[in-house]
């Protein structure tokens, strides 16, 4: 007998058919209506976002000390720019005449002089302005060197006395104002170089006495009427 009730009970338990139903009807039920509540605000209720950035501050405004400090340094740039292309342009006959001796000092100090007759439009004159410039820098403390337009009628005895009939026309004078050689039209460098060398050591004899190049005429031929009248400027 205790070997049966033994065995009874150690058999599993076996659910009716209503019992079966009835658990699987709990497992199908819908939630309940708080629950699904729950879940459909947990749904619409919108996910956290970040805030956007803060605009950025508007910039300050340019005071009227500053408006002058640009505009003075937009100045200087062009001045800068301006005075940088006239450098940059070299020498003119226009600079020749401005280290010019006047004459009459020249024929008064005791040095050689050189005299260049020369006109403003002469082409053959400019060209030999770049090596002339340096010349009359190196030798300038001991040689004058005195630049005559002939378009100036003040010259016309001295255009005369030295017989210039074309441009550009140099002569080569020692300390007591002899003239020792001429030189018209294009000369080489060398020529000019030469003569000035040998005024400022005191030569009694230039290398190069009578060198004549490829001349302007006198007058400009573009030009109507005769020559100027006297200028103020002695070089002139």
């Amino acid at each position: 007998c205790s070997f049966a009730c033994l065995h009874v009970s150690c058999r599993p338990q076996r659910l009716t058919v209503s019992e079966r139903a009835s658990r699987l009807l709990a497992r199908s039920a819908p939630p309940e209506p708080s629950q699904q509540a729950e879940e459909a605000t947990q749904a619409a209720s919108p996910s956290p976002t970040r805030a956007p950035p803060p605009p950025p501050p508007p910039a300050p405004e340019e005071s009227g000390s500053g408006r002058s400090i640009a505009a003075g340094a937009a100045v200087a740039a062009v001045v800068a720019f301006a005075v940088g292309r006239l450098l940059s342009a070299g020498p003119s006959l226009a600079t020749l005449e401005d280290a010019s001796v006047p004459l009459d000092i020249a024929l008064a100090n005791g040095k050689p002089t050189v005299i260049e007759f020369y006109a403003s439009w002469c082409e053959v004159c400019k060209s030999l302005v770049p090596f002339e410039y340096e010349i009359e820098e190196a030798y300038r403390s001991d040689v004058n060197f005195v630049m005559l337009n002939v378009e100036n009628s003040k010259w016309a005895p001295e255009v005369a006395q030295f017989n210039v009939g074309g441009i550009p026309h140099f002569v080569f004078m020692d300390g007591s104002n002899k003239p020792l050689a001429a030189a018209v039209g294009k000369l080489p460098e060398q020529v000019l170089q030469g003569n000035v060398a040998a005024l400022a050591e005191g030569r009694p004899r230039l290398p190069f006495a009578a060198v004549r190049g490829e001349v302007s005429a006198r007058e400009d031929p573009a030009a109507a009427g005769g020559p100027k009248q006297a200028m103020p400027r002695d070089h002139s």
